[in-house]
């Protein structure tokens, strides 16, 4: 796994499915937790709950964190 922009995970491998390092937009945590989260729900998703529901996005956010500093 390495790192671009110095915080957002990306896989590379040769000889298997991943030919190259996919680059995410990402420039903070924040903004990978948001695209990661768009990318698995729907455009939009991250935001629309961060104002529906700012304390379950924040919980999201904070286990996605704990989640990734584990893997580190």
């Amino acid at each position: 796994m390495s790192l671009i922009n110095g915080n957002a995970p990306c896989i590379s491998s040769t000889g298997s499915a991943f030919l190259k390092t996919s680059h995410l937009k990402a420039n903070t945590m924040l903004d990978l937790f948001i695209e990661l989260t768009n990318q698995i729900f729907w455009d939009g998703y991250a935001q629309q709950l961060a104002k529906e529901s700012p304390a379950i996005f924040q919980l999201e956010y904070n286990d996605f964190l704990t989640t990734y500093n584990q893997e580190l």
